[in-house]
């Protein structure tokens, strides 16, 4: 019997004590202007964020050809557009193959070199491309070898390279692959995947497989093998009733991040991504969008730069912007005195008003699953300065608003049953 993992609202974190990750919203990157239909991000070892939508736009060719394509963009760091971009076609075969990405976008990748790997429908293609030039250094035509329309890829440290089905639902035709670093077919992972699934993840030693839905049973099933000869078995299921769209690795923490949409169950944030520790089977992280979600809002893109401390998220649908960016900053957590306090209390901020950066204390009297998240005046979180288990005793939080517009904002702690909020200003 597979085993049932079921996360409640308790989270437990894994942090050391005295410092947590504080991700501040950061609003639509590069700019606002950039809309609609996001179905791929990935960054390469520059940081340069590439990504593509599963609609199309007109592309007028060299021969004055109007065509439906999917590009590809590039951006710099700084949110400027690399050289290359946009990418309309893809020239592989020593130069003499050329195709117009016309099929539609259906995830993106990065291979063991830092190469950026684009997955179409449609024809059903793969495409490495060199992420320093733009050029195409391969292609693979996946045919019916997946039953479906591939899903985003995944790489393990070895080169080997992962792509599901986006339709498993258990049909035999649909299976997950694996490839070599030069896209030659090495066989099926897994024959007959549930659910349909958007996105999917490997682990670096190439012996763990997370397949994650967002129909059905939703949630991520895991697959494991004992090693690179033997066949992968369906051995646990966790996060049962999260809707999944969109996941990566954070090449700093090692958590994998997940997504969850309006279809997940009400445990779980609308528009929120979890950094799952797959070590002890619990979250140890999150962010949210700061606004009410739309109901064809779902998450299709998801990266971090290569240190770790940012994250792209892409939307696919009509209401928000296609790229939202997070910043990771590490919040400092002190224990203050030695005596354990008579009741939950939390202090007002000093200083208060503040520019850019003040201190929040709590007391508890009991261990508790504590949070301590800051919101702006129409109820967005746009901070989650603390979200773990501590100890009975008094602490202090500080906080950093540098990113943040001048304004009133209330800070909200949650202790157990107990629940206090305060109001701060922000004055630059």
């Amino acid at each position: 019997m597979i085993k049932k993992i079921f996360t409640v609202l308790a989270i437990v974190l894994v942090f050391a004590p005295s410092i947590f990750a504080q991700w501040t919203y950061e609003g639509a990157w590069p700019d606002t202007s950039y809309k609609n239909g996001t179905h791929g991000i990935a960054v390469d070892p520059d940081g340069k964020v590439w990504t593509s939508s599963y609609y199309q736009d007109n592309w007028v060719s060299p021969n004055e050809d109007t065509i439906l394509t999917s590009p590809i963009f590039v951006f710099n760091a700084d949110g400027t557009a690399a050289d290359f971009s946009p990418i309309y076609t893809v020239a592989t075969g020593g130069g003499f193959v050329l195709d117009t990405l016309n099929g539609r976008c259906r995830g993106m990748g990065v291979d063991k070199d830092g190469n950026i790997l684009y997955v179409q429908s449609g024809t059903r293609k793969m495409f490495k491309i060199d992420y320093k030039t733009g050029e195409g250094l391969a292609r693979h035509d996946f045919g019916d070898e997946l039953g479906s329309d591939p899903t985003a890829p995944s790489v393990a440290s070895d080169g080997t390279i992962f792509v599901g089905p986006v339709v498993g639902n258990g049909n035999t035709s649909a299976k997950i692959a694996m490839y070599t670093n030069d896209f030659t077919l090495i066989g099926d992972a897994v024959v007959g995947p549930p659910n349909i699934a958007r996105t999917m993840e490997v682990s670096a030693d190439g012996l763990t497989i997370y397949w994650t839905t967002f129909t059905g049973a939703k949630g991520m099933y895991i697959y494991k093998r004992d090693n690179a000869l033997s066949d992968f078995a369906l051995v646990d299921s966790a996060l049962i009733g999260m809707s999944i769209e969109s996941s990566a690795w954070n090449p700093a923490t090692g958590l994998l991040w997940v997504s969850n949409d309006a279809r997940g169950d009400s445990i779980y944030g609308n528009l929120t991504w979890y950094g799952y520790d797959t070590a002890i089977g619990t979250f140890a992280d999150s962010f949210a969008m700061p606004v009410t979600g739309q109901p064809d809002e779902f998450p299709r893109g998801l990266d971090f730069s290569p240190d770790g401390s940012i994250a792209y998220v892409g939307l696919f649908g009509t209401a928000f912007n296609k790229i939202y960016k997070f910043v990771n900053t590490t919040v400092d957590v002190k224990e203050i005195g030695n005596k354990i306090p008579n009741n939950f209390e939390l202090s007002q901020n000093y200083p208060n008003p503040f520019n850019p950066t003040t201190v929040i204390n709590f007391s508890i009297p009991s261990s508790s699953n504590v949070t301590l998240k800051v919101y702006d005046m129409l109820g967005r979180e746009v901070a989650s300065l603390l979200n773990e288990t501590k100890a009975a005793g008094s602490y202090a939080v500080s906080f950093d608003a540098s990113q943040l517009s001048s304004g009133t904002y209330v800070y909200t702690l949650t202790a157990g049953n107990f629940v206090s909020s305060k109001k701060m200003m922000l004055i630059k």
